[in-house]
C-alpha cells in the first residue's frame, strides 16, 4: 500500500485523520441519542447543529487561510487541542443541562474540527503529485476514516450498555463525553512527538504532476476562480439539502421506530462499513470511468434511494437504504478531493477548502433550520424531496470543467486562413 518514501508521507496523515475520525464519528453518535434522551424537540435539535454551522462558516475562511501561512502541523495540533476543550466544556453544560452553553460548546467543536479537517486534507493534497495518487490515497484516507466510524459507534454502543447497568443512563452519555476529550487531548499530545510532514508550497507546487491548475497557474488565473466558484456553488447547494435531510433521517430512525442506542450503533457502523469499502473501490472506479463520471453516478442514485428508505415502513428495510444511500454519496469523497484540488495551486488549497467549506456550512445550516419545520409538516417524505439536490449540484463543476477546457482547446488550436480570409 505505502511502497516508497514518498507515499510514505501519507501514513501519519492518515493515521492522525482516523483518530480525529474516530472522535467524531463518537460524538456524531452520541449527541443525537443524548439530545432525544434529554426529549429536545425538532426546534432545538434542529438549533444545536444550524447554530454550530452557522459558526463554523463565520470562521472557516479565516482557518484555512491560517493552514496556508502557518504550517499545517502546528494547525491541526490547534484543531485538535480545541476539540478537545470543546468535549470538556459540552460535558459540563450537559451536567446542567442548559441549552445555551451546549449549543455554544458543540459550535467551538465544530470549529475546532473543520481547522484540523482542512489541515489533514490540504496535507494529503501537497504530498500527493498526481490525480490518480490523489484519488488512491485519499481513498485510503476514507477507508481508515470510516474504519474509525464503524469501531465508534460500535465502542459507544457497547460502553454505554454496560455502563447503564451500573449508572444512570445521563451518567452514561456524560461518562462517554468525557473519555472523548479525554482520548483528544491525548491525540494531540501524540500529534507533537509524530513526524507528520511539513511540504512547504513551493516543494508542492514542485512534485504537482498533470494537475489542472498547471495549465492556467502562469497564464490567466480566472479559469481557476470559475472552477473555484463552480465548486462552491456545488457544495452549497448539497449543504442546504443535506442540511434538511440527513439530520432528521438519523431523528427518524431513532425516534419513529424506537431504536435503541446499540442498535443505532450497529446501523451507523454498517454504514461507515459501506463508506469505507466504496472509498477503496473509488480509485478503481475512478480509473476505469474517470472521477466526473463516477462522481454523476454515484449522485444520481442518492433520490431514489431516500425515497426507498423514506416508504421502507419496517426498521430493517430503512436501515439497508439508510446504508445503501449513504455509501453512495460518501463514497466519492475520494474522487472529489483529487477533482477539487487538481484545481488549486498549493498555496491557495487551505483558504480554497475554507471558502467552499464556508458555502457548505453556511447552507447546511440554513438547510437544518429549514428542516425543522419542513420534516415537521413533511414528514419522512422530505428526504427524497430534498436530495433532488444532489444531481444538480454535482453537475456543475463538471459543466464548467468542460467548458473551460473547450475554450482553451479552441484558443490553443490555430486558426487556418484561405485564400478568400474565410476561417476553416
Amino acid at each position: 500500500m505505502f511502497n516508497n518514501s514518498k507515499n510514505q508521507k501519507a501514513v501519519p496523515i492518515i493515521l492522525f485523520r482516523t483518530l480525529v475520525g474516530f472522535n467524531t464519528r463518537l460524538i456524531r453518535y452520541l449527541v443525537p441519542l443524548f439530545l432525544i434522551f434529554l426529549t429536545w424537540n425538532e426546534y432545538f435539535y434542529g438549533l444545536l447543529f444550524s447554530v454550530a454551522g452557522y459558526l463554523a462558516t463565520g470562521v472557516i475562511i479565516g482557518l484555512g487561510y491560517i493552514t496556508d501561512v502557518k504550517k499545517r502541523k502546528y494547525t491541526l495540533i490547534a484543531g485538535i487541542g480545541i476539540s478537545a476543550l470543546a468535549m470538556l466544556l459540552f460535558y459540563f453544560a450537559s451536567m446542567s443541562e442548559i441549552k445555551g452553553w451546549m449549543i455554544a460548546a458543540y459550535s467551538l467543536f465544530g470549529v475546532s474540527g473543520q481547522l484540523a479537517q482542512i489541515s489533514l486534507t490540504t496535507l494529503m493534497a501537497d504530498v500527493t503529485p498526481t490525480k490518480k495518487e490523489k484519488t488512491r490515497f485519499f481513498g485510503y484516507m476514507a477507508f481508515f476514516w470510516n474504519l474509525a466510524g464503524v469501531i465508534a459507534p460500535l465502542l459507544g454502543g457497547v460502553f454505554l450498555t454496560l455502563f447503564n447497568l451500573f449508572q444512570s443512563q445521563k451518567q452514561s452519555y456524560l461518562s462517554l463525553m468525557l473519555f472523548v476529550s479525554v482520548f483528544l487531548f491525548l491525540t494531540m499530545l501524540l500529534a507533537f512527538k509524530f513526524p507528520i510532514p511539513e511540504t512547504s508550497k513551493e516543494s508542492a507546487s514542485e512534485i504537482a504532476k498533470g494537475e489542472e491548475w498547471k495549465s492556467y497557474e502562469n497564464k490567466s488565473k480566472k479559469p481557476i476562480g470559475f472552477q473555484l466558484v463552480a465548486f462552491f456553488v456545488c457544495e452549497a447547494i448539497i449543504g442546504f439539502t443535506s442540511g434538511i435531510a440527513v439530520p432528521f433521517i438519523q431523528y427518524y430512525i431513532i425516534t419513529d421506530f424506537n431504536t435503541s442506542d446499540i442498535l443505532w450503533s450497529v446501523i451507523l457502523a454498517a454504514s461507515n462499513i459501506g463508506i469505507a469499502v466504496g472509498s477503496l473501490l473509488m480509485a478503481k472506479i475512478s480509473d476505469r470511468f474517470g472521477n466526473e463520471k463516477s462522481l454523476a453516478v454515484l449522485h444520481f442514485l442518492v433520490p431514489p434511494l431516500a425515497l426507498g428508505l423514506a416508504l421502507g415502513g419496517t426498521l430493517w428495510t430503512v436501515a439497508i437504504f439508510f446504508v445503501t444511500r449513504s455509501t453512495s454519496v460518501n463514497m466519492t469523497r475520494p474522487a472529489w478531493n483529487s477533482f477539487f484540488y487538481g484545481w488549486l495551486p498549493p498555496k491557495y488549497r487551505g483558504t480554497s477548502t475554507g471558502f467552499v467549506g464556508a458555502g457548505r456550512r453556511l447552507s447546511r445550516s440554513l438547510g437544518t433550520q429549514a428542516g425543522s419545520f419542513i420534516y415537521v409538516a413533511l414528514g419522512p417524505l422530505t428526504f427524497p424531496i430534498a436530495t433532488l439536490g444532489y444531481p444538480i449540484a454535482i453537475m456543475i463543476p463538471i459543466i464548467m470543467q468542460k467548458f473551460l477546457k473547450n475554450k482553451k482547446k479552441d484558443i490553443e488550436e490555430p486558426q487556418i486562413i484561405t485564400s478568400d480570409d474565410e476561417r476553416i
